[in-house]
């Protein structure tokens, strides 16, 4: 006999160590006491008994803590393909808008598209992920450890005022057990942020759509499970969003005027998106697609309409600064992956008083050297760029180097230096600072009426929003393709017919490493788990020189370069294996025609 308040009850699929520790009672099992052998019987017959002589659920008074000193992160921090795949589905728009479906299904209409849609950013805008090399958790009692009770795990969440975060062990299986087991943890875990929101039937379709790709996945997955879709227009704007980018030559919407960078000291990447306003008096901007840099940029405002204009005439779109973490594979979820870094330069606001002064008299340094029209445009640009207006984040520092700013430009055009007789000293700034301010003022105004019309919650993010514009990334671009120069140059120590598998295997890398680096070059991005024949295809659509690339990898393909077929004895009949299934004869031809399809892109 014991003390009834120490008793637990304990199910037989929780720790059976926990009944080995000494300090937990733990109550016989009913089996022995011939009362059957149903297990949810006895436990409906112990909730019969008096709230102060029934045993204490075990499940509801153990906690489990992971074991942070024993916890190591991933080696690949944000590189990991497995916590990135779940990363990216998670922030995909396809699954925000499946989610807003499913909440308002299991409403019955009765929550409006865009409260919906506010839950689901509230809720996701608070997870973060961190992949982990090992995972650990215990149990407590109150503020006893459980010895005897550590236990690897596949997902631990842990909860804080803020959010959660969901630390996952790294797995480099992405076999669809692995995947399988993560989903079901997720799938409740989200639904325990939405206020347990969803019922069991919806669980199942929730874990479902965490398995689709795209945005016709879900929608085959909503009508397969007989849910309507019904976030097709509204504030979600996923259809918008998944339009694709804005044409070349249209207006930009008044609400995105505020996250066009007002820097002038940006450089720009072939092929990036930007706005584009042709002088400083004008309240027009349009979309641009960057052709070419020379002394000037070459840019496309049509289908086929490109001119030549100036870095002033140019604007990027702003990108929200992600904080970097030492080793954490920490990752913010927000509606599109932006972990790939951008090779085009972005200035970024100086954090200081101090810092801002010596930014502002270094630009109107240069700026003072400009011709009267180019000066007007760079002025507008840096008086723009501080108004406190325009900088609702750092209101106080804006508002102090506004002044400064604004004091500086007086001092300048009152100086008796230089020469004042240039007609390029002849411009009076003053006369514009009234148009200048209704410029920010009604900037200021479009973000507003962005947060307004989509929920606080949604980022004012141009490339989140459109979440496939191009972001040109040549550096990630040129890595890519030297590791492809050095897979080639590695194949070619193989030839000679002692090894002919691994000249074709590494030739398969090299041609997938630089159409990858095709892929950065143009969208900053690419999708893994692609062949090289789909990788081709899409790569031959950027430039008519690269049309030829399907037919070169066709060819190599047919010669035996292939990832899986140079590796594995089971992708040939017995008893071969890969070394004695590949004509030496054919090594030259092969590394000519990679070579060559490098030299193409």
């Amino acid at each position: 006999m014991a003390d009834d308040n120490n008793i637990f009850l304990k199910y037989n699929c929780e720790n059976e160590s926990l009944s080995d520790n000494l300090s937990i009672k733990i109550l016989s099992d009913l089996d022995n006491c011939h009362l059957g052998f149903d297990r949810y019987g006895h436990h409906k017959m112990l909730q019969l008994l008096p709230l102060e002589i029934r045993p204490k659920m075990l499940s509801q008074t153990v906690v489990e803590n992971m074991v942070e000193s024993n916890m190591q992160l991933c080696e690949y921090g944000e590189c990991c393909e497995f916590s990135g795949w779940f990363q990216a589905h998670l922030s995909s728009t396809p699954f925000r808008h499946g989610l807003v479906c499913l909440i308002r299904q299991q409403k019955e209409g009765q929550v409006s598209q865009g409260d919906a849609a506010t839950m689901c950013e509230t809720a996701f805008g608070s997870i973060e992920i961190t992949c982990c090399k090992s995972l650990e958790t215990v149990l407590w009692l109150g503020q006893e450890l459980l010895s005897g009770t550590t236990a690897a795990t596949q997902l631990y969440v842990k909860k804080g005022q803020q959010g959660c975060t969901f630390y996952l062990k790294h797995n480099n299986d992405t076999a669809h057990k692995v995947k399988s087991e993560v989903i079901m943890r997720l799938t409740y875990e989200i639904n325990v942020l939405l206020n347990n929101i969803l019922g069991s039937n919806l669980l199942l379709v929730l874990g479902h759509l965490l398995s689709c790709d795209s945005m016709e996945d879900v929608k085959m997955a909503l009508e397969q499970n007989g849910i309507h879709n019904s976030a097709d227009t509204g504030s979600t704007n996923t259809e918008e969003s998944l339009k694709g980018p804005p044409e070349p030559g249209s207006p930009i919407p008044e609400e995105w005027h505020d996250t066009l960078d007002m820097s002038y000291l940006n450089n720009y990447e072939a092929g990036e998106y930007v706005g584009y306003k042709k002088t400083a008096e004008e309240d027009y901007w349009c979309y641009a697609v960057i052709v070419e840099h020379a002394h000037r940029y070459k840019i496309q405002i049509g289908k086929d309409k490109v001119i030549l204009v100036s870095a002033l005439d140019l604007y990027q779109f702003k990108q929200e600064n992600k904080s970097s973490s030492t080793g954490a594979t920490c990752i913010e979820l927000v509606q599109l992956t932006e972990s790939v870094p951008r090779s085009s330069t972005t200035m970024v606001l100086p954090q200081s008083l101090e810092e801002a002064k010596k930014d502002i008299e270094d630009c109107l340094a240069e700026i003072w050297t400009l011709s009267a029209e180019e000066k007007h445009k760079a002025i507008n640009r840096l008086w723009l760029r501080w108004h406190p207006d325009k900088n609702p984040d750092c209101l106080q520092l804006a508002t102090e180097v506004f002044k400064y700013l604004q004091n500086r430009i007086e001092d300048l055009e009152n100086s008796r230096t230089g020469n004042q007789s240039s007609p390029q000293w002849s411009t009076n700034f003053r006369n514009f600072y009234e148009q200048w301010n209704q410029e920010a003022h009604r900037h200021r105004c479009g973000r507003e009426r962005f947060s307004r019309a989509r929920g606080h919650n949604t980022r004012y993010n141009f490339c989140t929003y459109h979440g496939n514009v191009p972001q040109p990334n040549r550096a990630e671009a040129q890595r890519w393709l030297s590791q492809a120069q050095c897979d080639l140059a590695a194949a070619h120590n193989d030839t000679g017919g002692r090894a002919t598998e691994w000249t074709l295997f590494k030739v398969h890398q090299a041609v997938e490493k630089a159409l990858i680096a095709a892929e950065y070059r143009r969208h900053g991005q690419y999708s893994s788990n692609i062949s090289i024949s789909i990788l081709a295809e899409r790569v031959s659509d950027y430039s008519p020189k690269l049309h030829t690339l399907p037919s070169i990898v066709s060819k190599l393909k047919q010669l035996g370069v292939d990832a899986k077929t140079t590796q594995y004895p089971n992708y040939h009949p017995l008893p071969n294996i890969p070394n004695k299934m590949f004509k030496c004869e054919n090594e030259t031809e092969v590394l000519d025609m990679a070579s060559k399809l490098l030299c193409k892109i």
